[in-house]
């Protein structure tokens, strides 16, 4: 049996997926909701949801904001952005929030089905223009964006940085001290407006880093 969650603003939309999953016979709709404050205050959430779908465009909490409670109230189950928005913005935000997958609000039910088929047996779903544009995203070098705004010293420690060298390793690399390395550190963090080392590494491999 594969229990589903769904929370979506739209009446009609939320009670035609809930009606259309529930003719399968291997589907039960445990809760639709049309905002995460209505998720939040419901008196009973059944631990055992296999799937959720989420829109994004909520009123109050937004389905992206929303994603870690859902994550924390349900650790197994995987959630299904299904939106209206197909900007890469939202698939890359969405993911990188926890979401297991993403599809356009344009797709048939039929598609949907088979996305929360896929997500459950598979691990993941995305639609086509979804999956496009993540992969552009993993693709993109992140340095490439901001290869102008560095001295080639700076740009080669970025890079090293980026596979995981530690100070000692990059300093023999680049036949330096360590020291020096600190202080090119210093200086790339002022041009990239960061406080740490880790928060250096998250915006590289976010590509947040302008």
């Amino acid at each position: 049996m594969i229990t589903i969650g769904i929370i979506e603003d739209n009446h009609f939309q939320l009670n035609n997926y809930r009606e259309f999953l529930e003719d399968f016979q291997e589907c039960k709709v445990v809760f639709a909701c049309r905002s995460m404050e209505e998720f939040k205050a419901l008196p009973y959430k059944d631990p055992d949801v296999k799937a959720i779908l989420l829109d994004i465009s909520l009123p109050g909490e937004s389905g992206i904001q929303g994603i870690e409670e859902l994550k924390k109230t349900f650790p197994d189950a995987k959630i299904i952005v299904l939106s209206g928005h197909d900007g890469q913005q939202y698939v890359i935000e969405s993911i990188m929030n926890g979401a297991s997958g993403y599809i356009i609000k344009t797709s048939r039910l039929m598609e949907i089905y088979h996305s929360i088929l896929d997500a459950v047996n598979q691990g993941g779903t995305l639609s086509p223009k979804a999956a496009h544009m993540l992969i552009n995203h993993i693709s993109k070098d992140p340095l490439e964006s901001i290869k102008d705004k560095l001295t080639k010293r700076e740009y080669e420690l970025l890079a090293l940085l980026k596979e995981g060298h530690t100070y000692k390793e990059m300093a023999e690399k680049l036949y330096v001290t360590v020291f020096t390395i600190n202080q090119h550190l210093k200086k790339i963090y002022q041009k990239l407006n960061v406080a740490s080392k880790s928060e250096l590494i998250s915006k590289i491999w976010s590509n947040n880093l302008f």
